[in-house]
């Protein structure tokens, strides 16, 4: 539903503005449209109530309020700059298996996931060939081209 915010109700209201402020920065609107306009923070807040655990739900809302805690209990407060370079941080440290950031991993993993099988992320973000249709087991590809995403019509 475009223009409308979704939501699944797992995140509070300071979760959920958080979940968007990293979806912005993890995937900002380029000349494709971004995080934000293909509902992500929904897709993540939808498959964590539903999907996942009791123990990953917890660690995500902890890894939230640690982000709030390194900026002082502003992270909203704070410029972009300064919000990307805690992600940043943050992102290092989970992909260097600190166990507190843990939950990042799972955060973007959720993010990309939900961007690549929206709608807009299917089919303006990469090159898309519905499928199904002919089959061409070989689609040509020229350096610069974007990703191919051959599918039919999975998307959320």
């Amino acid at each position: 539903v475009k223009g409308k915010k979704l939501r699944a109700g797992f995140f509070s209201d300071d979760e959920f503005q958080l979940t968007e402020i990293i979806t912005d920065i993890m995937l900002p609107k380029t000349s494709t449209p971004g995080g934000l306009e293909t509902q992500v923070p929904y897709f993540t807040d939808l498959v964590i109530k539903n999907c996942m655990s009791t123990a990953d739900q917890q660690s995500i809302k902890k890894g939230l309020q640690q982000l709030e805690q390194q900026a002082g209990g502003k992270f909203t407060s704070l410029t972009k700059q300064e919000q990307f370079n805690i992600l940043k941080k943050t992102d290092e440290a989970a992909f260097k298996d600190d166990a507190d950031k843990a939950w990042f991993r799972i955060f973007k993993k959720l993010a990309t996931i939900g961007y690549f099988t929206s709608k807009d992320g299917m089919e303006k973000a990469l090159r898309y060939v519905k499928v199904p249709g002919e089959y061409n087991a070989c689609v040509p590809y020229k350096a610069g081209d974007k990703g191919l995403a051959k599918t039919f019509l999975m998307y959320w």
